[in-house]
């Protein structure tokens, strides 16, 4: 049979916990890590069974692998080498609008230069060192160059 001193200190305990579960606040929310699909050396057959093929370690992965601190070194000793050449669409300010009312640039020009990542921020600063050579145009696209693709 319980005691009234025992009874009083189980719900003193009880009480006590249930404060303490209260005060509970997670210190930051969880990010989801890089994975090999996200890596520039990663070649992703788009099978069902999310393989492809590792180009820093030369073997087989799968697309929701972390990158390892080995992946990173590797990944920036591959674009030190590399550098990436993008090509770059510029559109003019001015619009021409023809017979059905449709407006499109009046003017279009493609450029190319060497960035360290195929990123929009990377394109808008390397773009920024040349603005001056375009005035009145603005980035429409860009995407990167492959010197030896055959069309």
């Amino acid at each position: 049979m319980n005691s009234p001193s025992l009874l009083s200190l189980r719900n003193t305990l009880s009480i006590s916990i249930m404060i303490q579960n209260q005060d509970f606040h997670p210190t930051k929310a969880l990010h989801p890590c890089p994975t090999c699909i996200d890596c520039p050396l990663f070649l992703n057959w788009q099978g069902t069974r999310n393989r492809g093929w590792c180009g820093a370690f030369n073997k087989l992965a799968r697309t929701y692998h972390p990158r390892t601190n080995s992946c990173e070194l590797a990944i920036k000793e591959y674009q030190d080498k590399n550098p990436v050449e993008v090509a770059v669409t510029l559109c003019s300010h001015e619009l021409d609008i023809d017979e059905d009312g449709v407006a499109s640039p009046k003017e279009e020009r493609v450029i190319s230069f060497i960035v360290e990542e195929v990123t929009r921020k990377a394109v808008t600063e390397a773009f920024e060192a040349h603005q001056s050579q375009f005035p009145g145009f603005y980035i429409s696209d860009y995407r990167r160059c492959y010197p030896d693709a055959e069309f």
